[in-house]
């Protein structure tokens, strides 16, 4: 057994340096590949912030455009809105008027009802009364 350990020692007194050198070449491949990939997030870095600054430009040049649709869709929703109150208006003076229309719509169609019944039509310049409805 004895010769079994001191065989061992030798061994391991020659494959030891070996083996710390292999591990110290391996060590320094790590750390170049390591610096390179540093190297690469600078760049990558420098390139996302000028990517980034072209993004911004383009935002503000569309704000622009942006701002006068925006006017014109509120310009636009405030005609619909007083369209549709006139329309409620009307009809809410007609609702109350109804009886007033129908009374001067009656009155118009009797009339024209009598002129064409005649045999020459009378024309007579209509008074100011009949044009306002008095």
């Amino acid at each position: 057994m004895d010769a079994f350990i001191e065989a061992s020692k030798n061994l391991s007194e020659q494959l030891l340096p070996i083996a710390g050198f292999i591990v110290l070449v391996m060590l320094i491949i790590v750390l170049h590949n390591l610096i390179k990939v540093l190297k690469g997030v600078g760049n990558t870095l420098e390139k996302t912030h000028t990517t980034i600054d072209l993004v911004d430009t383009s935002l503000n040049k569309i704000q622009s455009p942006l701002d006068t649709v925006n006017k014109v869709s509120g310009g636009i929703d405030k005609g619909f809105d007083a369209g549709v109150k006139a329309l409620e208006d009307a009809k809410d003076y007609v609702d109350r008027n109804k009886d007033v229309i129908k009374d001067k719509a009656t009155a118009v169609v009797d009339k024209v009802k009598t002129i064409s019944s005649k045999k020459e039509p009378e024309i007579k310049e209509p008074s100011p009364e009949d044009i306002i409805g008095g």
